[in-house]
């Protein structure tokens, strides 16, 4: 049986061969060969992860290690492999599903467009694919980060696949940056299990992190948080994610639901025996989740557009994960995970759709009359929503919402705290999900012609809506599957957070038919901007280090001047033109109108001159660049070896035996 644990191997295959043939194969296809390339590539991880999950789930197949590559250094061993445990054939399972479901939707969606950005489109959706089914089944850290960064590197061109639109490249330009900060936390955190454990091992680096003393164990715990949270837009490094709707919308809806954004979460829960071992982180990501998750429900019912809206409720419902995690019941976590997922993948396709039978913008308000042009879009676009209000008893949403809420009640009196507000988020949730029902079931604005919901469409639409609605039977198993324990509160706590979602269902059709209530929404640009956090970072972080830089260049920028030019230097070719570019940036007042960019083009020549300059020529190059020709004039003399004729090579085969042969009689000397 243990040849079967490198079946793991092939799961992120499809998608990355996809990637290699639709990004790198120079041969010319047409758009129904890239259509079935990417297709393939997106539904093979599905029928190749189902039997194993199935298999392991049940009890046919137990915990799996398909090693990929080992090797000891000193003390140190770098074992990378694939593993197979509860955690990840569930993860695994649902990204595989999801990503199928985007992957046919897309089909659709990128009907009209050339074949070269079709080719483009998908070899990055297969890309992005591949790293996160790498992550989930990633039996160490190093494939672990790996798949991890593979995420961040293909949203970035994701987000911003509309090329010539400057907001777009914007957006993936501040996604990137935002997530590496938490990516170097991350590997920081990483880096220091690795110091402790001696191995890259998952199974090896846990243990070790939640055996570590109280010195340096809160601190990696604290690293690991912080990665998560910068993965998964939590606040304060929510700013890339609302931003990220500059990308298609199969984009948003494969990030959004079980990829990048709940990347942070799986990390979490991964590691939850880390967190676990240091209350005061632990305490800590549980008051960043609600935190997050109140902030962004009531960000959340300020916005006006459609893909916001949902973006911001991302935001929200990795902060209800985090509260799991935080509490002590990450089983539940993931429990939520899974739904999520499913509902809000659901959102964004079937939005995609609402909007386009509108009148084609992403504003709720264009969502008028769509439900009448795209009655099934709609119908489980209305699912998803349900689902994702916590309606009680008849959608997944609310019973792993409700688990997640009574797992914080039975945590102790802080918990009950991390309760409150969280039930006060759940309310809100209920708000703003049914503010695109309620528009889209409204008079449209003139007679339009009925919308196009092909079966490329209606089929992932419905698998879903199915899910968000019967799942619900599924989250008590798939907690105790998962190793949790779901809890059972009072009945008044189960009431309440059933009450919770109805008055917030209430206040949706309050703020959506009441005028005034709709101009407040309207009104409420400081909290639609996710409290300008953009502003504020540019206010306390970019403007107080311009003005050092200001300060230590002077009013005139002498000593700027004196490291581009000192005195009794001569510049030519590229120093010149640098040196061009460094001056150009000062205004005419003499003050610096660039100063970060002017003093790092400075200290950079600054740092050329007195370490470089006096290399230069750099003599090995030179040496290196004399063998390489001695070797090509070798070659080209040896070239006149090839004679064509047949009396040559049968001599050149008896000389060279004969010289084996004396070599062999030398050898038996003694």
């Amino acid at each position: 049986m243990e040849f079967l644990a490198y079946i793991l191997l092939l799961v992120p295959m499809p998608p990355l061969a996809g990637f290699v043939l639709l990004a790198l194969d120079p041969y010319r296809l047409d758009r129904r060969a890239v259509q079935a390339a990417a297709i393939v590539a997106g539904c093979a991880p599905l029928l190749v992860m189902a039997p194993i999950a199935l298999a392991h789930l049940t009890g046919l197949w137990g915990d799996q290690i398909a090693p990929i590559f080992t090797l000891d250094v000193g003390n140190y061993e770098v074992a990378l492999a694939m593993g197979l445990d509860t955690l990840s054939a569930v993860t695994a399972l649902t990204v595989a599903l999801i990503s199928a479901c985007v992957m046919i939707y897309a089909l659709d969606y990128m009907s009209g467009a050339a074949t070269t950005d079709l080719r483009r489109f998908f070899s990055l959706m297969n890309l992005f694919q591949a790293g996160m089914l790498s992550m989930v089944l990633a039996a160490d850290s190093i494939t672990f980060f790996l798949g991890w960064e593979l995420m961040g590197l293909c949203s970035f061109f994701l987000i911003s696949y509309n090329m010539t639109s400057p907001r777009a490249f914007a957006a993936g330009q501040k996604a990137f940056i935002i997530t590496r900060i938490a990516d170097a936390a991350l590997l920081a955190g990483l880096l220091l299990l690795f110091l402790e454990a001696g191995s890259v091992r998952l199974a090896e680096l846990i243990p070790a992190g939640a055996g570590i003393d109280a010195t340096r164990g809160p601190l990696i715990a604290a690293l690991l948080l912080i990665g998560a949270m910068g993965k998964s837009a939590q606040f304060p490094f929510h700013t890339w994610l609302p931003t990220a709707m500059a990308g298609p919308t199969p984009v948003s809806a494969l990030l959004h639901s079980a990829t990048m954004v709940a990347a942070g979460a799986v990390l979490l829960v991964r590691f939850a025996p880390v967190m676990e071992a240091h209350p005061a982180v632990a305490a800590a990501t549980a008051v960043a989740g609600v935190v997050t998750a109140l902030f962004g429900a009531a960000s959340a019912v300020a916005q006006t557009d459609v893909k916001r809206l949902l973006a911001y409720s991302s935001i929200s419902q990795i902060g209800y994960m985090l509260v799991a995690v935080g509490v002590g019941a990450p089983a539940v976590a993931m429990a939520h995970f899974v739904v999520h997922a499913i509902f809000k993948s659901l959102l964004f396709m079937a939005g995609g759709v609402l909007s386009s039978a509108g009148s084609g913008g992403t504003s709720i308000a264009a969502l008028r009359g769509s439900a009448r042009l795209a009655p099934v879009s709609f119908a489980c676009f209305t699912a998803g929503a349900a689902s994702l209000a916590g309606l009680p008893l008849v959608t997944a949403g609310w019973w792993s919402k409700e688990a997640i809420l009574a797992s914080a009640f039975e945590a102790g009196w802080f918990g009950i705290g991390i309760w409150a507000i969280a039930l006060l988020a759940a309310a809100l949730t209920a708000v703003y999900a049914f503010r695109p029902v309620l528009a889209a079931l409204g008079p449209a604005d003139h007679e339009r012609p009925r919308g196009r919901e092909s079966l490329l469409v209606k089929g992932p639409l419905i698998v879903l809506a199915i899910l968000a609605l019967a799942g619900a039977l599924a989250v008590p198993g798939l907690t105790e599957l998962l190793g949790g324990h779901p809890p059972h509160p009072e009945l008044w706590v189960e009431l309440a957070g059933a009450a919770a979602a109805i008055l917030g269902l209430a206040g949706s059709v309050a703020v959506t038919r009441v005028p005034w209530l709709a101009a407040r929404i309207r009104r409420a640009r400081r909290l639609r901007a996710g409290l300008q956090m953009d502003a504020r970072y540019y206010a306390l972080l970019v403007r107080p280090y311009r003005r050092l830089v200001r300060r230590l260049s002077g009013n005139e920028g002498a000593w700027v001047e004196r490291l581009v030019s000192p005195s009794g230097s001569t510049a030519n070719g590229h120093e010149k033109e640098i040196e061009g570019a460094v001056r150009h940036a000062r205004s005419p007042e003499g003050a610096t109108s660039d100063p970060v960019g002017q003093a790092t083009v400075a200290l950079g020549l600054w740092v050329w001159r007195a370490v470089l300059l006096p290399f230069s020529p750099d003599r090995m190059d030179m040496a290196w660049t004399w063998g390489a020709r001695g070797i090509g004039r070798a070659a080209e003399r040896a070239r006149h070896l090839q004679t064509g004729r047949v009396r040559d090579y049968a001599l050149a085969l008896a000389i060279g035996l004969a010289a084996l042969l004396l070599i062999g009689w030398v050898m038996t000397w003694r």
